[in-house]
């Protein structure tokens, strides 16, 4: 009876080590086991972007695709072998499920630039990133329950750093961008410091309709209350030019030039640096380097200022006298807010 009752009580006590086996390893073994695959994937990184590169050179695609199926079977075999000896787990459907993270992860890192390959040195802080993240997700297939949430918490990581890391494109449109806005805050700095503003016009019974300044020159429309108009254009550092060319500037619809190249035209007459035509309906002044010639518009230039008729010889001689720079106050306010150099569009100054 007591050999019996011995043998009976063998039972439970043979199942206890059976038991055992099957407990999920500890904390600090899986932790190990996902060192491990870290370090694991950082060497198959760099052996399969180096395999990459060389495929690269040599124009071969299937040679890529190769590269990445051994790549992808040698991980993996190595994270079950090295699971199974650290934790006793084998870890199948763990190892292939990282692998292929980390495959995933690389391939379109690659494709978009945001990884290069690790041979290059150029983003190794982002490689260990993927490889230990990457590592990390083993955790959710190992356990126990804190790895298992650390893990999650690292594939969630991972994605995430994939989708808020910029392109190497869009970091490009990004600085062009900056680039951009940084030359434009330059170049309205220079035009404000310049004082080279459009001409205005204190004439009473004539307002300011339109402005364009571009830093080199400016040009100003002018309305009279009765509907003439008059453009005004000012340019800097004018070299001396052509005795003949401001006959060009200030001529118009039937004014040929009906003299030889080596007279001036019946209707352009100079003065000095004066040139004007004849009946005094246009006016170009010369003065130390900066050119000022003032015209008067008829026809659709005057209709879309809101005008009617060109301004006559009268209204040209009224107005040269009154013309004075913009204030800077009012630069400020009607210009440069769209001011782009050359590029600048005309302003409408309703109520000037």
């Amino acid at each position: 009876m007591r050999a019996s009752a011995v043998e009976a009580g063998d039972g439970p006590a043979d199942a206890v080590p059976a038991a055992s086996t099957r407990r999920q390893p500890s904390f600090w073994r899986s932790v190990v086991a996902v060192a491990a695959t870290a370090l694991l994937m950082l060497v198959v990184d760099y052996a399969v972007s180096s395999a990459t590169i060389v495929a690269l050179f040599s124009g071969s695609l299937p040679g890529i695709a190769i590269t990445v199926v051994v790549g992808f079977l040698v991980l993996s075999g190595s994270v079950i072998a090295v699971c199974a000896a650290i934790t006793g787990r084998r870890t199948i459907v763990g190892a292939v499920a990282v692998t292929a993270l980390l495959t995933a992860v690389g391939a379109y890192g690659f494709a978009t630039g945001i990884l290069s390959p690790l041979p290059m040195q150029v983003d190794v802080l982002r490689h260990l990133a993927v490889c230990g993240m990457s590592a990390a997700a083993l955790g959710v297939f190992l356990g126990p329950w804190p790895l298992r949430l650390l893990g999650a918490a690292a594939a969630a990581g991972l994605i995430a750093l994939l989708l808020l890391t910029p392109t190497p494109a869009e970091t490009a449109t990004a600085e062009r961008a900056q680039q951009r806005v940084d030359d434009l805050d330059a170049a309205r700095s220079a035009f404000l410091a310049s004082a080279r503003f459009p001409l205005v016009t204190d004439l009473p019974g004539w307002s300011t309709v339109e402005v364009r300044a571009t830093g080199s020159d400016a040009a100003t429309w002018m309305r009279s209350d009765s509907g003439a108009v008059a453009r005004v254009i000012v340019q800097w550092d004018v070299p001396n030019p052509d005795p003949h060319a401001p006959c060009n500037l200030i001529g118009g619809p039937g004014l040929d030039w009906d003299r030889g190249f080596e007279e001036f035209p019946s209707w352009c007459v100079r003065t000095g640096d004066q040139w004007a035509r004849a009946d005094g309906t246009a006016v170009y002044v010369l003065d130390a380097g900066t050119a000022l010639w003032i015209i008067g518009l008829d026809g659709y230039d005057a209709e879309r200022v809101g005008g009617t008729t060109a301004a006559d010889a009268e209204d040209i001689a009224l107005l040269i006298p009154s013309l004075h720079p913009m204030a800077r106050t009012d630069v400020e306010t009607h210009i440069l807010p769209t001011y782009d150099g050359i590029n600048s569009p005309e302003v409408r100054l309703p109520g000037f």
